[in-house]
Parts: structure tokens; C-alpha cells; sequence
């Protein structure tokens, strides 16, 4: 789904469910206004393509290492002083 279907989705949607605005408005307002509220919420609700496998991706031996744990520090004693 590319940007200006999901944005024609979108736009048919909210007009819809504001039906009853355009007798306050004139027609030429709330479309302006319809085309900037789907801009504003298809905005981050663009799909993408999924990736394709890539030879880098399936060559095991160029696999990242795993990460190293985190090794816990052994505590350093100080020597009590003599009195």
C-alpha cells in the first residue's frame, strides 16, 4: 500500500464519519480540512515493502557475535592498618 491510497482510505473514512459538518462549512473548507487531518494521521502509518534476503543476511559466517554478558567485578580488599 503506497502513501496516497492509505491517504484516500483515510480521507474517505473521516468524511464519513463527519457527515453532518459540511452544512456548517462550504464543501470547497472541508475538504481542505478533510486532505490536512489524513495527512496528519497517515503520516506515521505508512507500510512498507517487505525486505528482501539480502547474500549478506544469509551467509552465516558474516554473522554478528553475539554479545559478551557482563562480567561482575571482583571487590578489591584493602589491608586494615595497624594501631
Amino acid at each position: 500500500m503506497d502513501k496516497k491510497t492509505l491517504r484516500t482510505q483515510v480521507e474517505a473514512k473521516i468524511e464519513a464519519a463527519l457527515a453532518g459538518l459540511p452544512k456548517d462549512l462550504s464543501d470547497k473548507k472541508f475538504k481542505k480540512h478533510i486532505k490536512k487531518a489524513a495527512k496528519i494521521l497517515s503520516e506515521g502509518l505508512t507500510v512498507s515493502a517487505p525486505a528482501k534476503d539480502t547474500p549478506d543476511k544469509a551467509d552465516p559466517k558474516k554473522a554478528k557475535a553475539a554479545p559478551k554478558k557482563a562480567v561482575a567485578k571482583k571487590a578489591v580488599k584493602t589491608p586494615k592498618k595497624a594501631k
